[in-house]
């Protein structure tokens, strides 16, 4: 990531809401496919990558916040 620390900050926050509205897509499609009786295998794999990397972000930016305080 390259720019200003806020530019950086903008991106990351930018990144986990974009994954955040993957999140929600994909708990909804898991509800429609238990629904269906359909299996949600696929849907609750594709669910913990998306919580993993949001985990991942989060942790980035909370240190990235924590970085730019203590400077």
């Amino acid at each position: 990531m390259t720019g200003s620390a806020e530019d950086r900050l903008d991106a990351l926050e930018a990144r986990i809401a974009e994954f955040e509205r993957r999140r929600a897509e994909v708990l909804t499609l898991i509800e429609n496919e238990a629904r269906s009786d359909e299996g949600t295998t696929e849907a609750e794999q594709r669910l913990r990558e998306i919580e993993d990397e949001l985990a991942a972000l989060r942790i980035l930016t909370a240190t990235f916040t924590s970085a730019r305080k203590h400077a």
